[in-house]
């Protein structure tokens, strides 16, 4: 079974992205603390990691760039409905950008091409 690794700070957007992903058959592990990044991708050895790019106090952008450095190959989803200029400066920070709505299409289907990159 794949798992997605969630960070978001919102408890309800965690629990629909749990219950719309598990229903997709995924494994979801999801923490509204990002600052245990590396913890949490150490521990669960996720396939896929989706992240909001506010994430209260702290900002997911920057975390994201840590995941990538330490963890190259991880694809990185960002789901956020913000204006994402931050990526053009670093269009390799993330494999996909999904918009966070009510309706989940988006998010899984990224979800699902990210699953199918090669191990670059």
């Amino acid at each position: 079974m794949k798992k997605i690794l969630v960070f978001d700070d919102e408890e309800a957007i965690r629990m629909l992205y749990e219950i719309e992903l598990s229903e997709e058959g995924y494994e979801v592990i999801s923490s509204g603390d990002a600052s245990k990044w590396l913890e949490m991708i150490r521990e669960h050895r996720p396939h896929v990691v989706v992240m909001d790019k506010k994430m209260g106090n702290q900002d997911g952008l920057d975390i994201l760039h840590q995941i990538r450095r330490y963890f190259p190959v991880l694809p990185l989803v960002l789901c956020t409905a913000y204006a994402s200029e931050d990526l053009n400066e670093n269009p390799r920070l993330v494999d996909f950008h999904a918009t966070k709505t009510s309706d989940m299409k988006d998010l899984k289907e990224k979800v699902k091409a990210a699953l199918l990159l090669p191990r670059r």
